[in-house]
């Protein structure tokens, strides 16, 4: 999917799990709250649950509950889901849920404009989560730079998921904003970013 924004930042999340108890959306919906993103993206695992396949008015009710959650009224919301576990299949979405122009499929969405970024959730690249984890965790980064070359996104910004090890890299152009579900062996926690044409940080918690 290829998205074009005219906004020259966003926030981006990912790894919500939103439904498990082991989820800290409070602490999620604060930190949006306190940043009220126009635009905001989402590298997957939106839900914990949901992992089945769903026509394009369910997605929208599971949508608007999701944008319910996190507290805040987005003008724009991208999001790659995961395919391989948790989030619903709906192969592809566009349409407005609320107030949010919501962009959203299993698969890698490419954004252009303002950011030049490409987002995944990771499992196109390493399909199961605990080696996801166990990969990112001796070598950081290399989930990113595979999605980079596997499908050929020159410099701009990757933008991913799934292994739930926090990553922000700018001379890589690398972002992996890590898990709110803490759990387990893998208990690194997420944050939120702010995400620009050249540069991107950490800005909650």
């Amino acid at each position: 999917m290829r998205v074009s924004l005219a906004d020259e930042e966003a926030y981006a999340i990912s790894d919500v799990h939103l439904g498990s108890p082991s989820s800290n959306i409070a602490v999620l919906r604060d930190c949006l709250k306190s940043l009220s993103p126009r635009v905001l993206i989402v590298a997957g695992d939106l839900f914990d649950d949901e992992h089945r396949p769903v026509d394009v008015d369910e997605f929208a009710l599971l949508m608007s509950r999701f944008i319910s959650a996190l507290g805040v009224s987005p003008r724009v919301l991208i999001a790659s889901l995961s395919s391989s576990s948790h989030d619903p299949l709906v192969g592809s979405y566009m349409g407005t849920i609320g107030t949010a122009e919501v962009r959203a499929c299993n698969c890698p969405v490419l954004i252009s404009g303002g950011i030049n970024a490409l987002v995944l959730h990771g499992d196109l690249v390493v399909r199961n989560g605990v080696m996801a984890y166990v990969l990112e965790s001796v070598a950081p980064g290399t989930m990113g730079r595979r999605a980079r070359r596997r499908l050929g996104v020159g410099d701009a910004w990757v933008v991913y998921g799934h292994s739930h090890v926090p990553l922000l890299n700018p001379r890589l152009a690398l972002l992996n904003p890590g898990p709110w579900k803490v759990y387990g062996v893998r208990r690194k926690r997420g944050f939120v970013a702010l995400l620009g044409p050249h540069v991107a940080r950490r800005v909650c918690p």
